[in-house]
């Protein structure tokens, strides 16, 4: 069992999540949705539905949510200067600690921060990060990690929650949008973690949800199969039918 260092803590938000269907609700720079009153919407909608907390990126929409309701919201920060191409291989969500501090005070309630083991733009160890958060700002870490080895780093770096959220989205789990969440990786992070553990990432069916519980993950996001337009239409339009070339 990998368990953290000396003095964990126990967080309120963090159980408050527990069993939860936690609803991301973002949407990227140039997006029709890309404004904190669609995000407020978006949110608002997802709360309607029974979603259990939200998981949010940026400062303003943050505030915007904070000031609509109680429910648990784990923040993070993206890095938009980062060139698509370039993700794979970077630190690309909340990637220093004054993007932490920025999110607390816009009122998460956890911060969500990448785990992947690259390294972090202001230069300070993951442990280090951390360990500033819960000391500076008093808030649990979310752990965004891609592998399994990653997920024991976080935790003995002192990590509160462990999330599958990176699986596919690195160079070396990198996979194709419609290939769906890994429940062997997840299965491994629920037998030997000693925190919770989230699935993240990929999440298109219900069914997927219901497994995933069953495994024995504290809480499931689901993101852009709820609140991705886009992202949901092409994969209705995907399913047409190739049209014939000849039609007499």
């Amino acid at each position: 069992m990998v368990e953290a260092a000396p003095g964990r803590r126990e967080w309120q938000a963090v159980k408050q999540v527990g069993g939860e269907l936690i609803v991301s609700c973002q949407a990227s720079t140039g997006e029709p949705l890309c404004s904190p009153e669609h995000i407020l919407a978006l949110a608002l909608s997802a709360i309607n539905g029974g979603a259990g907390a939200l998981r949010l990126e940026g400062v303003e929409n943050i505030k915007l949510v904070r000031a609509n309701t109680k429910l648990p919201i784990i923040g993070l920060t993206k890095d938009d200067s980062i060139a698509p191409s370039d993700r794979l291989k970077k630190v690309y969500i909340t990637g220093s600690f004054a993007e932490a501090e920025s999110l607390a005070q816009a009122g998460a309630d956890i911060i969500a921060l990448d785990a992947t083991g690259r390294p972090r733009p202001d230069g300070l160890t993951l442990k280090e990060q951390i360990e500033k958060i819960h000391n500076l700002l008093n808030l649990p870490v979310w752990a965004d990690v891609a592998t399994f080895s990653e997920g024991v780093a976080a935790r003995e770096a002192g990590a509160d929650v462990i999330s599958s959220t990176m699986y596919g989205y690195t160079e070396e789990t990198v996979l194709p949008p419609e290939h769906g969440p890994s429940f062997e990786f997840l299965k491994d992070l629920c037998q030997h973690m000693d925190c919770p553990v989230i699935l993240e990432g990929r999440v298109w069916h219900p069914e997927e949800v219901t497994r995933a519980f069953e495994l024995g993950v504290h809480a499931v996001v689901v993101g852009s199969a709820i609140t991705r337009p886009q992202l949901i239409t092409q994969r209705f339009v995907k399913a047409i039918p190739a049209r014939k070339t000849d039609r007499h």
